[in-house]
């Protein structure tokens, strides 16, 4: 759920800056590149060990996890950064808005 708030925040982010049309189309760009490789290599499923496919996805979700949970315990004693949807958002749009002035003067 993450990272689906994170991405609604880039690809809003994207619309404010540079409009609707660029968001909508890098989406579709990302979701179909999603089915392209689901279909490539979903069909490969069948030639690996299940069993091994099982622990090794348990073994990296465990990490993942454990590096969540490090994480977690330094940003509650304040060694690092709350996570701020707000201070995400507003760097996409400036970074966003830095590229168009670059484009605009290049243009120039």
């Amino acid at each position: 759920m993450i990272e689906v708030v994170e991405a609604f925040t880039i690809t809003l982010a994207v619309s404010i800056v540079r409009g609707w049309r660029p968001a909508i189309i890098g989406t579709a760009t990302a979701l179909a590149l999603l089915a392209v490789a689901v279909l490539i290599f979903g069909p490969l499923l069948h030639v690996v060990l299940i069993n091994a496919l099982q622990f090794t996805i348990g073994i990296l979700t465990f990490l993942f996890g454990l590096r969540w949970l490090r994480k977690a315990i330094l940003r509650s004693i304040g060694v690092i950064a709350m996570h701020d949807e707000d201070a995400i958002f507003t760097k996409e749009v400036n970074s966003l808005t830095a590229l168009e002035r670059q484009k605009l003067s290049r243009l120039e």
